[in-house]
């Protein structure tokens, strides 16, 4: 049996998952917590890697203790690992969770997250209701958190690791995750689509989003698209776009609620319109918020027919998303600046199905 590998401290892997894991990182939650660095600590400490021959089950990680995480030397790591599958195996002092709890260590952590990245892999060979032990951390991911690499070294080998092991749509969404980060200092500068007209935003993630509805979105939905509207907290009107609705024939009320943008589509016969609220902490399209802006949109002439609602968010993981998830108001879609390609729809069914 292969021997056990150099053992970083519980600190160390909490540490190091966080630069594996970085903020930009979709979902990272369950990756970067406290259950999941007990799990790799665990895996390390028995020597549970991929061809070692030592496979744990969720109950091993959870049957750990404090107690026996500071006993470290090879002679404790070994008479630990003796035992810790055994029927009846009381571990020294008190078990990091309950029996109960294996569940969503298996089925959340494991299976559904750590498992289809390659955190993880599974024993195969095994039948699904046998009791024996199936799990081991994979050697890409064991290397990554040996205390022996540090600095560029690490950077290096993160990187080359997030490559081989993820999708690109996560890596594409973690590209831009970390793109709006390094552009939340500093003004931001939107092109306007088909008039190439520049505007100059705030910083802040309100003008992240804003800018990529303009010059991402837009061309998606439309065939050829004119934003005759922007507003953000700090300027309600930009001098560039001023007579911009007028001159497509729109002509709202000064005195209406405007969404943060308004696009037209002078490039198709029914000429949508888009009208798109971008929340980065609060105000999304609500059924009251849908109601408001159709009449705003009857009054300018425009039939609900050739209104798009849209409510833009930067992505899905956000605090502001999640928080206002339930309040989406049905016959509106969603964007997400850090997965540009997808729009999610709340359709209702005219019909029964």
């Amino acid at each position: 049996m292969n021997p056990l590998p150099k053992l970083p401290s519980l600190d160390e892997i909490r540490e190091r998952i966080n630069v594996i894991f970085p903020d930009n990182f979709p979902d990272r939650r369950i990756l970067t917590g406290e259950m999941a660095a007990r799990v790799y600590f665990v895996t390390l400490y028995g020597g549970f890697t991929e061809g070692s021959g030592r496979f744990f089950r969720p109950s091993t990680v959870i049957r750990f203790s404090l107690e026996q995480s500071v006993l470290t030397n090879d002679l404790e790591r070994l008479t630990w690992l003796s035992t810790c599958q055994t029927p009846g195996h009381k571990p020294l002092g008190k078990q990091w969770y309950a029996d109960n709890t294996r569940e969503p260590l298996r089925d959340d952590m494991i299976r559904n997250r750590a498992v289809p990245i390659g955190l993880i892999i599974k024993r195969e060979g095994v039948a699904p209701t046998s009791p024996a032990p199936i799990y081991a951390l994979s050697n890409d991911f064991a290397k990554l958190l040996s205390p022996a690499l540090q600095g560029i070294e690490l950077s290096e080998a993160i990187s080359q690791w997030q490559e081989k092991a993820l999708n690109p749509m996560t890596l594409k969404r973690m590209k831009l995750l970390s793109r709006g980060v390094t552009e939340k200092e500093g003004q931001i500068s939107v092109r306007l689509p088909s008039t190439n007209k520049v505007l100059r935003l705030a910083a802040g993630e309100a003008s992240v989003i804003t800018r990529d509805v303009c010059e991402e979105l837009a061309g998606r939905i439309m065939k050829l698209p004119i934003v005759v509207h922007v507003s953000i907290s700090d300027q309600k009107t930009f001098p560039e776009l001023i007579g911009e609705a007028a001159a497509y024939d729109l002509k709202f009320n000064p005195s209406s609620e405007l969404p943060d943008i308004v696009i037209v589509d002078v490039g198709s016969d029914d000429g949508k319109v888009a009208f798109i609220e971008v929340v980065h902490s609060d105000g999304p399209i609500t059924e009251l918020r849908k109601d408001a802006l159709l009449r705003i949109a009857a009054d300018a002439g425009i039939p609900a027919t050739r209104v798009l609602l849209v409510t833009a968010f930067e992505d899905r993981s956000s605090s502001a998303f999640k928080k206002r998830f339930s309040e989406l108001a049905i016959g509106s879609k969603v964007w997400f600046r850090s997965e540009p390609d997808m729009l999610m729809s709340f359709d209702e069914f005219l019909t029964p199905i």
